[in-house]
């Protein structure tokens, strides 16, 4: 069985700093207005208290992907090793993947064409991180196999996050509930 990349997130220890938002938009020399990476804060309640947790999240890498559904030009293309790859040269700026991808996590850039997170594959060629993931300072954000990542009790949901029907590459390790007494 072929690898299949993903991110793997452990909420449990996310301090929300942004680093990977920033990480990520300085790599990839984006517009302020532009984030291929985002962090939420999610308010929660745990024994009787308010909270906040974070969520990073970008592009998730579906193994049915919408965007590559619906892109009546082929302009999307899923590589064997998982990643869904925009070629931005076929792209015609019709924006039904933006409207397709149930997390809106496609932008729009200045040319008006489809723009979204690659998993800095080039990166990974070079046997480097993501910029996301190397720029992350607490080390909860990292890439890995999701087949595996199945097989070692991740989960496929978590605060803030639903896994919908595009089957999308991401994977959380459980909250951990720690007790008031």
């Amino acid at each position: 069985m072929a690898q299949k990349l993903g991110f793997i997130f452990d909420q449990n220890f996310c301090i929300g700093c942004k680093a990977c938002e920033i990480s990520c938009q300085v790599y990839h020399n984006q517009d302020p207005e532009i984030n291929w990476r985002k962090v939420d804060t999610i308010e929660i309640y745990e024994h009787s208290r308010q909270k906040e947790i974070y969520l990073t999240h970008s592009y998730h890498h579906c193994d049915d992907p919408a965007c590559l559904n619906v892109c009546p030009v082929g302009a999307y293309e899923k590589l064997s090793n998982g990643i869904v790859n925009t070629i931005h040269s076929r792209c015609i700026g019709c924006g039904y993947c933006l409207l397709a991808c149930p997390y809106g996590a496609i932008s729009k850039g200045k040319d008006g064409k489809a723009q979204k997170c690659n998993l800095c594959a080039e990166r990974l060629e070079r046997g480097e991180l993501p910029a996301c993931v190397q720029g992350c300072p607490c080390d909860v954000l990292k890439i890995g196999d999701i087949s595996l990542a199945d097989n070692e009790g991740l989960q496929k949901q978590m605060s803030g996050f639903k896994y919908l029907f595009t089957k999308p590459n991401v994977r959380f390790y459980p909250r951990i509930k720690l007790s008031y007494e």
